[in-house]
């Protein structure tokens, strides 16, 4: 069943920027970016000392969103405007870059005739599970982890995937959409374009047709009597 609309977004990083303004007391870090000009990812940290030591990260691009990932605050997940994801298992001391490992795993999925793994549109986590995030990408090819970033599947939906939502209940459940193409037709055929709507119940390995002229989706959840 699906039906209202419902999304979780734990990605409050305007109230981040504005708290970096203060001054810490306590351990902490921040990322202090600017989304339309700046490149660098700095760390703060004073910890029952008057010591302020910063370390500087620089990133390929405007930071576009930031996810804190699992249920220990140790993994924070950044994205930049240039669709690269960047990942830190220490609350920002140190940083990798995902991009390697994303193309590798991008490669390994792709359909006879496909050359571009695209790049992250968007990071998703699910609302039942702080570790698991789904990364949509703008190509077809997406990516799940189930372990905050440290290890990812690539998944080939065979079609950009412009909408996610994740099951509120159900961990392996998801309801997606994406348009049509012109290439998905015969060519005696009209070209036609509307938002197919499709649904996985094991995180993206399969996916079932549901309806087509879809305008707007999300999952409900009927009450027990």
């Amino acid at each position: 069943m699906y039906q209202g609309k419902h999304q979780r977004n734990n990605h409050q990083y305007k109230g981040l920027f504005r708290a970096c303004k203060r001054v810490l007391s306590f351990g902490a870090f921040c990322l202090l970016a600017d989304r339309s000009a700046t490149t660098m990812v700095n760390y703060v940290n004073a910890v029952k000392t008057d010591k302020v030591s910063f370390q500087i990260f620089e990133i390929d691009g405007p930071l576009q969103d930031i996810m804190w990932c699992g249920n220990t605050n140790e993994v924070i997940l950044v994205q930049t405007d240039a669709g690269t994801i960047y990942r830190s298992r220490d609350r920002g001391d140190s940083w990798k870059k995902l991009h390697s490992y994303m193309h590798q795993t991008g490669m390994n999925v792709l359909d006879d005739g496909q050359t571009d793994i695209g790049h992250v549109k968007r990071m998703l986590q699910s609302p039942v599970d702080d570790s698991l995030v789904v990364f949509t990408g703008t190509n077809g090819i997406n990516w799940v982890t189930e372990d905050c970033g440290a290890n990812l599947r690539a998944l080939n939906s065979g079609k950009k995937v412009h909408e996610f939502h994740f099951h509120p209940n159900q961990r392996q459940w998801a309801l997606a959409a994406g348009w049509t193409s012109c290439a998905d037709f015969n060519d005696d055929e009209p070209c036609e374009i509307y938002k197919e709507l499709y649904v996985t119940k094991d995180l993206g390995q399969t996916w079932q047709f549901m309806k087509s002229y879809v305008f707007d989706f999300a999952w409900g959840v009927t009450k027990k009597s």
